[in-house]
């Protein structure tokens, strides 16, 4: 089985942590790949769409580009995806019902299905804003970090380190002011798609996330009905807060276990 990761607002590839080596270790079989969003990471030189079906179409072009070129293999696939990746996918899947045998959503949303103000604590924008005025990757990287771990709020000292390997990414693929809010933009205005996936899907959220509230993947769960699986104390970054929790409930899942 392959498998295709995407990561979610202004993040890449590098950031999925020690999740994809912890996987491996629970599910050798599976074979990961990454594509990154338009405008961040290997693709920053590149201006992101405004609408979560486009930087689906885009995806999805170098997807199967890279199938036909031999870069990837032709399948089967499966699809982990994140916050904004996860409603990238959310729009693939219906776009594409027969691609993706499984599919794994994690901290996600759609404007119909929650608020303005459950989908992004409002507590936290002055901050934000700040961070974007300033749009230096010392300050936004530490933000970024400080409202999405909670391993980082509490101060463990190996989230320093994670820290300053991030920072330097931006410093190395920098991504532009425009680019967070383009897809801020798209993802504000997301709505799940008519029908439900005909992918079988299972969900992830944690319930101590002090960024998205847990009730948008409730109410999302219940809307694609599907199983929903709660972490009680990461933060929205779950990959990163626990990776081994989630490596082994997705090998789990993936096996047919859970």
């Amino acid at each position: 089985m392959n498998l295709l990761l995407l990561r979610g607002l202004i993040r890449d590839q590098r950031t999925w942590g020690e999740f994809p080596t912890k996987l491996a270790d629970h599910a050798p079989h599976l074979k990961i790949h990454y594509l990154d969003l338009p405008g961040v990471g290997t693709e920053n030189h590149r201006t992101s769409p405004t609408s979560i079906s486009a930087i689906r179409i885009d995806i999805a072009k170098r997807f199967h580009e890279k199938i036909a070129q031999g870069k990837f293999p032709a399948g089967p696939w499966s699809l982990v995806a994140i916050s904004l990746g996860g409603m990238v996918a959310l729009d693939w899947v219906d776009a594409e019902p027969n691609l993706f045998e499984r599919l794994v959503i994690i901290n996600s949303s759609t404007s119909d299905v929650a608020t303005p103000f459950e989908r992004f604590n409002v507590r936290i924008l002055p901050r934000v804003l700040r961070a974007l005025i300033q749009m230096k990757p010392e300050t936004s990287e530490r933000l970024i970090l400080e409202i999405s771990s909670n391993r980082y709020k509490r101060g463990e000292p190996k989230l320093e380190a994670v820290l300053e390997k991030r920072i330097q990414w931006r410093r190395d693929s920098p991504v532009g002011r425009s680019t967070f809010f383009r897809q801020l933009y798209a993802a504000a205005t997301y709505k799940l798609p008519r029908d439900r996936p005909k992918t079988n899907t299972i969900l992830f959220s944690s319930e101590a996330d002090r960024l998205v509230s847990t009730k948008c993947s409730t109410r999302l769960a219940e809307r694609l009905a599907v199983r929903r699986v709660n972490h009680p104390w990461a933060g929205h970054d779950l990959p990163l807060d626990d990776p081994e929790w989630l490596a082994y409930q997705t090998s789990e899942w993936m096996k047919g276990l859970l």
